[in-house]
């Protein structure tokens, strides 16, 4: 609404977080993967994919905190790497 206003869109700026899921993609398309936040044992931070995958499953965005922004050259994710989250409300300003 605001870039139709003639807004210049604000960059927004993953958060390091620690995936706590293995996920496989295609190369050459950049995907978002729903996620909930959890402080793990070490202290640090985990983001644990939703269960259910579907643009129709609305618990994966009422039981989630964000999301997970997946390059187009990043194929895989192992448990354990560093992936840049972007919360729901940094992503509605």
């Amino acid at each position: 609404m605001l870039r139709l206003a003639g807004a210049e869109p604000e960059l927004l700026l993953p958060l390091p977080v620690r995936a706590a899921f293995p996920y496989r993609k295609r190369t050459g398309r950049r995907e978002y993967v729903r996620v909930k936040l959890v402080r793990a044992a070490d202290g640090g931070i985990d983001a644990v994919k939703h269960a259910q995958d579907g643009a129709g499953v609305l618990t994966s965005l009422t039981e989630t905190d964000g999301l997970i922004e997946l390059p187009e050259d990043l194929t895989k994710v192992e448990p354990g790497a560093t992936v840049g989250f972007l919360s729901y409300a940094a992503l509605v300003g």
